[in-house]
């Protein structure tokens, strides 16, 4: 195990980070160094001196480049942190207004940026409207790597697993549901199963996100296979392709696309399969970080509009 740090070695507040931070966040030292505008055996020099000064070995020397030890990533956790809590303290010092100039940056994947996080951020500037929004659409497992890097203040994401270096606020189920136009066959289910799918036309997003994988599994687990119609990595392409067609069915989460659905008299339906279940909706932010009020206050908005996106009564029978 990693030695502690003692008393007669460097406090956390002696240490200059910024060679360290850089080649953890390039990888190399030859990157860090044309970062840096030094000479690569300034970079070298630094880093030594900084393990030797902790008593702790940070990298891993590899032929490709440096790697985190695993107090390394604790050291970095520390720095991204402290660099975020300092600009805020910087902010307050030079008179900005926490509450009305702070700029918030999200990250989520594409089903969560094509409405519902738009339609989440415009409500709440019209409480705080100076607050600005910065919104990254990644791939689930980059927004939470954007914010454990402190690249973003919150992700909301699809999770299958934890993740060492961010917090979970808000959790939820992130079951799937079926989305079709409300004159299609299966319209008047109370649930459905990727069983009941097959035989008809099928939009799904293309390989690589948490819905596509789940179906897959479902899937090969119900031994049938389904070729999907349209594939598409953009949701808004998907829903556009569905909506136009009364037999066409496509899978997303409730609050991906519900008051759009409502809008357009597109019905959401409850997937019954185990595996299309396994996802859960989270509200990330650094771990341990102290956030700014302002970026507290939309955690807590963000949460309450998905608590009511996400709410058990997915479909309404009334139609």
């Amino acid at each position: 195990m990693p030695r502690p740090v003692t008393d007669q070695r460097g406090s956390m507040k002696e240490l200059n980070l910024r060679f360290f931070q850089s080649v953890a966040t390039t990888g190399t030292l030859s990157a860090a160094a044309e970062e840096l505008h030094v000479a690569v055996s300034a970079v070298s020099r630094q880093i030594s001196n900084l393990e030797s000064q902790l008593g702790l070995k940070l990298f891993e020397r590899r032929p490709r480049g440096m790697s985190l030890t695993e107090a390394g990533e604790v050291l970095l956790a520390y720095a991204l942190r402290n660099q975020l809590e300092v600009n805020e303290v910087l902010s307050k010092m030079r008179g900005i207004d926490a509450l009305q100039q702070h700029r918030i940056r999200v990250a989520c994947p594409d089903g969560l940026g094509w409405h519902f996080l738009p339609s989440v951020i415009g409500e709440f500037r019209s409480f705080h409207p100076g607050v600005k929004f910065d919104l990254q659409v990644v791939d689930s497992a980059r927004a939470s790597e954007l914010v454990k890097e402190g690249a973003a203040d919150i992700a909301i994401t699809f999770s299958l697993a934890p993740m060492i270096g961010v917090e979970v606020v808000a959790n939820h189920a992130g079951a799937i549901c079926a989305l079709m136009p409300s004159a299609h066959p299966l319209a008047s289910r109370s649930q459905l199963s990727v069983t009941d799918l097959k035989g008809y036309p099928l939009a799904l997003p293309l390989n690589g996100t948490t819905m596509r994988y789940l179906f897959d599994i479902a899937c090969n687990v119900a031994g049938i296979t389904v070729v999907p119609d349209f594939s598409c990595d953009s949701l808004g392409a998907i829903y556009a392709m569905v909506r136009k067609d009364n037999a066409m069915v496509t899978l997303c989460g409730a609050a991906s696309v519900r008051d759009q659905a409502d809008i357009d008299s597109m019905v959401l339906i409850p997937m019954s399969d185990a595996q299309l279940r396994q996802r859960s909706l989270q509200i990330q932010v650094m771990a341990g970080r102290r956030l700014p009020q302002i970026i507290q206050y939309f955690v807590h908005f963000l949460e309450e509009q998905l608590l009511r996106a996400e709410a058990p009564d997915v479909r309404d029978n009334s139609f």
